[in-house]
């Protein structure tokens, strides 16, 4: 197992990052304020969300919490300084006792060895690794959880387009499957083949519907927004014909490079050293206690009987020693606890070890969703173009004679169906790559700022 100890110098230096990070934030915030009235792109929503979001701002005060640990463990190796005063007054029924006294007293202990304070202040480091994991994966998965309600409600829109306009279209067919029964040009069988359709599209509206105001709502709590803001027309989407990005890097190099970066891998790390620390925190009571200790104490005498000043003198007193402290026999408590740390460092090596797995196989699942993706994108253009064309001949058809209604209405359905599909392959493309960047443990706005030229306005 490598040592990889935080030094204070670098706990200092990612809590001035943290803070900087949060200004450039609010700069980013308030300049894209500026852009509300016209169309979000994905940067946008994200600065709203970094302002707003709950989780990650409480991932930041459990960092800065957690960050403290190093002082604390360092606190019990620096000196330990008490200021001690009393005041008594004794009221008694002997002549003698009746006496008021003061005290007060300056005690210093430092302690020159203790195998566990300093183990303690070890692991501390260990702690403060695994802190800053832990805050780095809060501010990926906010990226995540942006980027994806942010596509969702994209994708929700486009279903609502397509399903009102299918209803639309299948209405139209209703109608005129009507007007040609009457005139006797065609069955009752088409007329209910029309209504059918145009009842289920009905219902697939309304489906439609309440899933865009379901994400609309969940980009709402993200953003602390209102929905309003982001309505039809408001955000930047991605177009059918836009030309994506292929990474390019072979899975054999990102799955090594995930085995050590990924934040969960590190945060599992961190989690072994410090039960491997505690092995040696459980040893200390084999171990002897040698401390310096320093004293001052002042006591003073008044409200006595003078018959008796011979009794209350005041006085003052220092001393200075060593103390060396050396454990026997604690009932076995000691080996105990040693064989439980050992156990916990087992565990912890199990847990990294299906860390280091998954990411493996995260890396291995979003870059086959990224090659087997880019196919899919290329198969539902063409897709598209043919279900399009086949709806185009299918109403011709239908006109003269050529094709039946249900050739129409399934036409028509596979087309809405290929436009929808294609919308949603293109956003999962998108999701699979900032997927992959945080198996890596390497997501940062950068990847958000990749597609920002990507998205378009909507006319």
């Amino acid at each position: 197992m490598k040592s990889n100890k935080v030094s204070i110098g670098a706990m200092f230096n990612t809590q001035k990052k943290l803070t900087q990070a949060m200004v450039v934030g609010s700069i980013c915030a308030l300049t894209s304020t500026l852009s509300y009235a016209n169309s979000l792109g994905l940067q946008d929503v994200y600065q709203m969300a970094l302002q707003h979001d709950a989780l990650l701002a409480q991932a930041q005060s459990q960092y800065q919490a957690d960050m403290q640990g190093l002082d604390t463990a360092r606190a019990s190796l620096l000196p330990q300084i008490q200021a001690d005063g009393s005041y008594f007054v004794n009221d008694s029924t002997l002549d003698s006792a009746d006496v008021a006294s003061r005290g007060l007293s300056l005690t210093l202990n430092q302690s020159l060895y203790k195998h566990e304070y300093w183990a303690r202040y070890e692991q501390s480091k260990y702690l403060v690794e695994a802190a800053d994991s832990t805050l780095k994966n809060a501010q990926q998965d906010l990226i995540l959880r942006v980027s994806q309600a942010y596509f969702d409600v994209l994708l929700a829109q486009e279903t609502v387009r397509l399903a009102k306009s299918k209803e639309v279209a299948d209405y139209t067919q209703y109608e005129t499957a009507q007007a040609s029964a009457e005139l006797g040009l065609s069955s009752k069988v088409d007329v209910l083949q029309a209504k059918s359709s145009y009842d289920l599209s009905k219902s697939e509206t309304i489906n439609a519907e309440n899933g865009l105001d379901v994400a609309l709502e969940v980009l709402s709590k993200l953003t602390g927004k209102s929905v309003t803001l982001f309505e039809s027309g408001q955000l930047k989407q991605l177009l059918p014909d836009v030309d994506l990005p292929i990474d390019k890097r072979a899975t054999s190099q990102l799955e090594k490079r995930a085995e050590t970066e990924n934040l969960l891998v590190k945060q599992a790390q961190s989690q072994l050293s410090t039960a491997t620390e505690e092995i040696e925190v459980q040893r200390a009571g084999y171990w002897p206690t040698v401390a310096f200790q320093a004293s001052y104490s002042d006591t003073a005498y008044s409200d006595y009987n003078s018959a008796y000043a011979t009794s209350y003198n005041d006085n003052n007193k220092t001393s200075v020693g060593v103390t060396l402290s050396l454990p026997l026999y604690s009932g076995g408590s000691t080996s105990s606890q040693v064989a439980a740390a050992k156990y916990k460092t087992i565990a912890s090596q199990q847990a990294l070890r299906d860390a280091q797995e998954t990411a493996r196989l995260n890396v291995r699942t979003q870059k086959r969703n990224l090659e087997r993706g880019q196919k899919l994108v290329a198969a539902l253009r063409e897709a598209v173009k043919s279900n399009d064309a086949f709806l185009e001949s299918a109403e011709e058809g239908y006109k003269v004679g050529l094709k039946s209604m249900l050739e129409v209405l399934t036409a028509r359905t596979n087309q809405n169906s290929a436009h929808r599909n294609l919308i949603e392959a293109i956003h999962n493309q998108v999701l699979s790559q900032l997927n992959l960047e945080a198996s890596l443990g390497d997501l940062t706005i950068d990847d958000i700022l990749k597609y920002e030229p990507l998205l378009q306005a909507k006319n």
